[in-house]
């Protein structure tokens, strides 16, 4: 279903874009300060752009959103988090209400001015996609190193962003890591594409619907019937949400 425009929705998406492209400098400029401060002193830092955006989004884009499964956060031992991927909503508002996240990013990233400034200061692993398989092997040694300092790893298997509606087979990569790294799985499902549809300027009101599945153990050494089981539950919860 396509959403209808408005002069609201038009005047409110500009102030947002306004006001959150106005504190990218600031933040680029403090990545490179506290550059060699702790690894988790940097990142609660730079993670309150999360929060100022997410403000953004909830009073100025009027996006509210609702998290079911809370509970099921367990704050007690890195694990990895993972979501179906619509929109650049999730890439902002999951850190409001999971513990710190690190994401996983090709390394050409870090060369960007400003941004990747700030991404590097959140202790983003680095891969480099044209090692192939040798790419797996890079996430499996950051990522414990990562898991070693406190963080989580946040991925969506899907690849790129998808429409609400559309299925994409998640990519067995998430199974290998967590095979290798022996850790759970935490399921997440939502319907953000709604409001914020993938490559749109226009931020659509609604309410984002969030939930947080139990976690999924490694319970077998076959990478590719593991994601499935992941797959599924996201799959089945967005079906529930009709999205």
């Amino acid at each position: 279903m396509k959403c209808k425009l408005t002069p609201s929705i038009v005047i409110r998406s500009i102030a947002f874009w306004v006001l959150s492209a106005s504190v990218l400098p600031f933040y680029a400029i403090l990545a490179l300060l506290i550059m060699k401060l702790k690894p988790q002193t940097r990142h609660m830092i730079i993670r309150s752009a999360a929060y100022y955006f997410t403000f953004l989004l909830v009073h100025v884009g009027r996006i509210k959103y609702k998290v079911v499964g809370l509970d099921n956060v367990d704050k007690s031992r890195p694990s990895i988090y993972v979501g179906n991927h619509q929109s650049a909503w999730e890439t902002v508002a999951l850190n409001c209400f999971l513990p710190p996240l690190v994401w996983i990013m090709k390394k050409e990233v870090f060369k960007i001015p400003f941004y990747g400034w700030a991404v590097r200061a959140m202790s983003t692993i680095a891969i480099d996609r044209s090692k192939g398989e040798d790419s797996l092997q890079q996430v499996i040694t950051q990522g414990n190193d990562r898991f070693e300092l406190g963080f989580s790893i946040a991925m969506f298997p899907e690849g790129t962003r998808v429409k609400p509606g559309v299925r994409k087979p998640f990519k067995y990569g998430v199974g290998k890591l967590a095979l290798n790294l022996n850790v759970p799985v935490i399921p997440i499902a939502h319907n953000a594409g709604v409001c914020l549809p993938r490559n749109s300027f226009w931020l659509y009101p609604g309410t984002v619907d969030v939930v947080i599945g139990e976690a999924i153990y490694p319970d077998n050494d076959d990478p590719v019937l593991f994601t499935q089981k992941i797959e599924k539950w996201v799959y089945n919860e967005l079906n529930k949400m009709g999205s």
